[in-house]
Parts: C-alpha cells; sequence; structure tokens
C-alpha cells in the first residue's frame, strides 16, 4: 500500500511543483509584495496544477518513457493508465473548485489557464518542434506574472519572466538532447530527432552562453539591487557555462540529463537572485 501511496505521490513530480510555487511567490516579490500571506493560496494551487499537468504529461508519454525514463510510475507498472488518468481527474477537479472558491477573479482565471495550457502542452505540443519548448518556456514563466498580478503589479514581472524563459528554453534543448531515442521511437519532431544530437547539443549550448551574459545586465543597468548579480554571478552564471561545455562533450543521455539537473538546480538560485533583486 505504502509503495502505491509514493508512486501517486511520485507522478505529480513534487520538484517541480516547488519549482512553481518559488516562481509564483517571486514574481509576487519582483512586484514589490513582502511575505508570502497575499501569493499563498495562488501558489499552493499554481503548485497543485503543476502536479496535475505532470501526471497528464506522464500518461500521454508512456510509450515515450518506457525508452527515457523506464523507472518513472506508469512504464515501470507501479501506477496504470487508468488510475493516473482518474488521478489527474481528482488533482484537476480540486485545482478548479478551490481556485473559483479561494481566489479572486482574476487570480482564478491565471490558475485555470496555466492548468489548460499544461493539458494542451502534454497532449499536443510537447511532440512539436519549436511550439514544444516555447510553449512549455512560457508557462514556466507565466508563474512570475500570476505572483506579481496578486501583487497588483503585473507589469514588474516582464524581466523575470524574460529571464525564466529564456532558462527554461535553454534546460528544454538539454533534455530533447537527452531523450530523443523514446521521442524518435515514439515519432515526435524535437529538435534533437530532426537535425540529430550533436545539432540540438550546439544550439543549446550557445543558447547558454548567451543567457549566461545576459543575466547580469539587469544588475549592471541598475534594475536590480546588487544581490542579484551576487547569486547569479556566483551560482547561475557559472551552471550555465558549465552545462555549456558540458553538452557540446556529451555523447549520450547521461550526459545531457548532468546537464538538465545542473540546470535545474541553477534555476532555483536564478529565482532566488530575482527575489533578492528586487
Amino acid at each position: 500500500m505504502f509503495a502505491g501511496v509514493v508512486s501517486y505521490l511520485e507522478v505529480l513530480r513534487p520538484h517541480n511543483m516547488l519549482a512553481a510555487a518559488f516562481a509564483v511567490v517571486t514574481g509576487y516579490h519582483a512586484a514589490g509584495g513582502r511575505g508570502v500571506d497575499g501569493v499563498l493560496s495562488l501558489a499552493l494551487l499554481c503548485a497543485l496544477a503543476t502536479g496535475g499537468g505532470n501526471v497528464a504529461n506522464d500518461v500521454f508519454d508512456a510509450d515515450i518513457d518506457r525508452i527515457n525514463k523506464p523507472r518513472r510510475p506508469i512504464p515501470s507498472q507501479r501506477l496504470a493508465i487508468r488510475d493516473a488518468l482518474a488521478w489527474y481527474g481528482i488533482v484537476s477537479l480540486a485545482v478548479v473548485v478551490l481556485a473559483l472558491w479561494k481566489l479572486p477573479l482574476v487570480l482564478a482565471v491565471i490558475v485555470l489557464a496555466w492548468q489548460a495550457s499544461l493539458f494542451l502542452y502534454a497532449r499536443w505540443l510537447k511532440r512539436v518542434w519549436p511550439a514544444g519548448n516555447l510553449a512549455v518556456a512560457a508557462i514556466a514563466a507565466s508563474a512570475l506574472l500570476g505572483g506579481a498580478t496578486a501583487a497588483g503589479e503585473p507589469a514588474l514581472a516582464l524581466l523575470p519572466m524574460a529571464i525564466a524563459f529564456a532558462f527554461v528554453l535553454c534546460r528544454e534543448l538539454v533534455k530533447g538532447a537527452e531523450d530523443v531515442e523514446g521521442d524518435r521511437a515514439a515519432g515526435a519532431r524535437t529538435l534533437a530527432v530532426i537535425a540529430g544530437r550533436h545539432v540540438a547539443a550546439r544550439v543549446a549550448s550557445t543558447a547558454m552562453m548567451l543567457v549566461a551574459i545576459a543575466l547580469p545586465l539587469p544588475a549592471v543597468l541598475g534594475i536590480y539591487r546588487p544581490a542579484y548579480a551576487w547569486i547569479m554571478l556566483g551560482l547561475v552564471v557559472p551552471a550555465l557555462v558549465a552545462g555549456a561545455v558540458t553538452a557540446t562533450k556529451a555523447r549520450d543521455s547521461r550526459g545531457f540529463a548532468r546537464v538538465s539537473r545542473l540546470l535545474k538546480l541553477a534555476m532555483f538560485a536564478g529565482l532566488a537572485a530575482i527575489a533578492a533583486g528586487t
């Protein structure tokens, strides 16, 4: 029984849920909000919607994950697809009910749009390049817009959203190179499938270096406080440079998986830099 409960939790991917909640809170602080009381419900519901989106993603990617991620709950047969679909329905219904009950209408609309976008990405967009990469980067970045809207200043989310969009796009390119075997077998049309893993690696490496160069600019221009620069230059920029170098040398999925994990950790540091610098 315990193993079954773990599978239901694992398929939500709690680390992604945490990243979504953190992004919402970061957007709130970037727009002048302080503390978490004014944004806590929104952050929790965006996290829950993200978990539901991850379940849908794993259902639609079951054939791909049997090759790329065989240890996940569905391909490892620890969680049946019909049970995962039921779980998705429960989580999604909870998001809708709680959003309409707990949030102001504009924030409820943001959460429901987030939920719908994650489903559309999982069902249709993920397997088409560049739509899939652009969609997931935009969805991730929009969490900052939600937080800034909760603070009453949505326009102040534009710069943090641009940073998040560029960073997530880099990681999605790396993930495409990592997952090329399963994507090709399932008929997905990612950059790595279309042009080859080596081309995707070069594009991802170039993108990471460009983002690394651009990240300090908000502090240089006086938009963000020095704390932003210290965190970015101390943690995020080195991670991007290391990721770019590693990606150019990677020859198999394991090498790209290491870059993907490094960028995931750097993503949290980048959000912390934005929160500290605003």
